[in-house]
This record gives structure tokens, sequence and C-alpha cells, in this order.
């Protein structure tokens, strides 16, 4: 009987070299933007750093256990014991680069930072971070090696009863794996985008404690799922960012009325205000430079799938800056 042996990790996979940074996105995506909000805390007050509760942190740091200072220098003052840039090259099996980290993490920030600015949910932000730092679950699950020699098969250093096996069965995955994970981690976006309560009252119509301006509605555009009605609004330009655009009512409210207010608010004739230029134009000037930087990280970033994923976040970031610029705010 031939004999052979097999390894399955994230070194030889693209999709579990991403699903392995994932955890680094989520905390360089809380982390990042909280080191800068503090930085720029300082700079604006400097007199804070004067305060009980920094100087405590300054002193935990510095003697408060095992990954203070107190404790850390003896580690890198000894160089056969202080790590090295080759511990970060991704040899050995390593899915991790220094480029690689830090450009999840930077992807991980962006991402946090872009959710918080179109007003998406504290707990969907949680939600998602919390699904990113347990991807290394799904990385172990599928992770495996083994070795058939002389009819003899282990994997993952434990032999398999060939004589107790009843059946087996295959399935050739390669890229589902990636999108059920993705769609698993980002599905609280479609649970959040779908949970909407909204009232009627007196011509006013209220969505997830927003109210819509009727008089600027343009169209509704509406499909029924499942016993459920789906309602798209569109609006006049320069309407605000944060209007209330998707509404889903169970089938047991009065959905006419719903419509009912929405097409006389469009039937409405709103005064249009002229576009800020000076607004539109320093929009498409960040978004051009997010687009460019998107592209640059995709063209240094060695990794193909990490390369993608930064130019995606940055990128996507870009784009949206330069519509906004485009139609106006």
């Amino acid at each position: 009987m031939p004999s052979t042996e097999w390894s399955y990790d994230a070194a030889a996979s693209r999709s579990l070299r991403l699903l392995s940074h994932l955890p680094v996105a989520a905390v360089g995506g809380v982390f990042l933007p909280a080191a800068g909000a503090s930085v720029a805390f300082v700079i604006a007050d400097p007199g804070v750093l004067r305060s009980p509760f920094v100087l405590l942190v300054a002193l935990l740091a510095l003697v408060g256990g095992p990954m203070s200072l107190l404790y850390l220098w003896p580690m890198l003052a000894d160089p056969d014991q202080r790590p090295t840039r080759s511990a970060f090259s991704g040899t050995d099996g390593s899915p991790f680069t220094a480029r690689s980290v830090g450009a999840a993490a930077l992807a991980g920030a962006l991402a946090v930072l872009a959710l918080v600015a179109v007003g998406v949910p504290f707990g969907v932000v949680y939600g998602l971070v919390v699904g990113c730092v347990l991807s290394p679950i799904l990385v172990a699950a599928a992770t495996t090696e083994g070795t058939l020699d002389d009819g003899r098969l282990t994997i993952d250093r434990r032999e398999v009863p060939l004589d107790r096996v009843a059946g087996v069965r295959s399935i050739r995955v390669r890229g589902f794996v990636v999108l059920l994970v993705v769609g698993c981690v980002f599905s609280p976006i479609l649970v959040a985008a779908a949970t909407t309560e909204g009232t009627l009252d007196d011509g006013r119509l209220t969505i997830n404690r927003r109210e819509v301006p009727l008089d600027r509605v343009a169209g509704v555009r509406s499909i029924r799922v499942r016993g459920v009605v789906v309602l798209w609004l569109s609006y006049v330009p320069r309407s605000g960012l944060f209007v209330p655009r998707l509404a889903v009512l169970p089938a047991d409210a009065d959905v006419g009325a719903v419509r009912g207010a929405l097409e006389a608010g469009i039937r409405a004739d709103p005064e249009l205000e002229p576009p800020d230029r000076a607004v539109q134009a320093v929009a498409i000037g960040m978004g051009a430079l997010f687009l460019a930087s998107g592209a640059v990280a995709y063209v240094a970033v060695d990794e193909p799938v990490v390369g993608l994923y930064v130019a995606a976040v940055v990128g996507g970031l870009g784009a949206f800056l330069c519509l906004l610029g485009v139609r106006g705010v």
C-alpha cells in the first residue's frame, strides 16, 4: 500500500491565513482607536497626565505585574531572550508577519471607525469583534496533519481504527468556508438592519427613534418576504446621512397607513438647499486619498488575501466619501 502524508494549516491555506488574522483585526479595531483618542485627549489637555488615575496606570505599567517593564526588562536586555524579527517572519508554519499583523490591525481599526461613523449600533460592533476573536476555533478545527504508512492512517497524531470505519463522505469546500464564516461573522449586521420599531402618530412617522422627514421622501420600494414587508426609502438630495432608509413591518402592522404617509410626503414639494462646494471638495479629496491608500496596500502587502482585505476596507471607505462628495450631504 502506498505511503503519503499531508498538512493543511494556515501556512498552506489563504483562507485560514485570513481567518487567523481576524483576531488581530478585532484587537486593532478596539485598541488603535482607543490609543488614538487617548493621545488626542492628552494633547488637548496635558494636565490630565498629573491626574491620580494616569499616575496609577503609569505605576502599574512600570512595576504592576508580569507585563510591566520591571518584569519584561530582563528579557529585553538579554540578547538570548529578546524577540528577533525572524520570530515574526512567518516561517515554521506561522501565518503572521510583522507586515500582515500591522495591516490587519489597521484594517480592523478603520472598519470599526467606519461602522461607528455610519451609526451601526454598539451591539452589532461588539458582536463582530467577538466573532473575529473566536475565529481561531474554526482555524483549529480545519488544521489537520496526517500520514498513511504501511496501511496505518494517522490524523493529528491519533491512529484511525480502519477496521471500525463504517463509511466516509467528502465535500470540496474551497472558498465556501470563507463565505460561510464571513456570513456568520457579519450576520449581526443583517439582524440589526431587519430589527426595526416604528410609530405613525398624527402624520409623524418615526423609525428606530428617528423621525422620517416625510416632505423629503422621494420614493419608496417595498417587497414582501415570508410574512413581513420590507420598505426601502429614498430621499431628495442633501437630506442627511442618518435618516431612516429601511423599515421591516410585520404582517399584522398597518402597512397601508405607513405607505399612505410616505406617498403623501412624496407628493410634497420640498425646498432644496444648494450643496456646500467646500464640503464636497473635502469629501472627494479624502475619498480619493483613501482609494489611493487601498490600492497601495493591495500592491504592497505580500499576502494577496490580506492585501485584498485591507484594500476593500480602506477603498470602501474612500468610495463612500467620494459618493458623499458627489451627491452632497
